[in-house]
């Protein structure tokens, strides 16, 4: 994936990465709260709860609770410019790629839209992180 996102697409600018290395950790703690607050939402509906959930609402939930834990776990090393931070978000967006795409698939073909919101969403995230990935040790 390194080739593809460093290689095949466009370099960000120096003075970019610099300020994403800058903000990356508190959109992770930003992440991670707001992530926490929909999963108690979601827990505390009485209605969710009475009529059951369904299973492309599972894989939702799921990815959102392992991008939760993910990003919070990412936020300290992040800010010490470590290597670790940028593993949990890289591998957050691989679980909340795939689990994102397993929901949609389930509720096609209404899902497609999901899909490709998905799609493109990861892609501009695999393309920031491989793009500053050098700026952490």
């Amino acid at each position: 994936m390194e080739r593809f996102f460093l290689r095949t697409l466009p370099p960000m600018p120096f003075n970019v990465k610099d300020g994403f290395v800058q903000v990356m950790p508190w959109l992770a703690l930003i992440n991670g709260v707001l992530g926490v607050v929909r999963l108690l939402k979601v827990f505390s509906d009485s209605y969710a709860i009475s009529i059951g959930v369904t299973t492309d609402a599972t894989f939702s939930l799921l990815a959102t609770a392992v991008t939760v834990i993910l990003s919070l776990l990412a936020f300290t090393s992040l800010r010490a410019n470590r290597r670790r931070g940028w593993n949990f978000l890289y591998y957050a967006v691989l679980i909340s790629t795939i689990l994102n795409v397993l929901s949609g698939l389930l509720d096609l073909p209404f899902g497609v839209g999901e899909i490709l919101f998905t799609l493109l969403l990861s892609a501009f995230e695999l393309w920031v992180l491989f793009n500053i990935r050098e700026r952490y040790w």
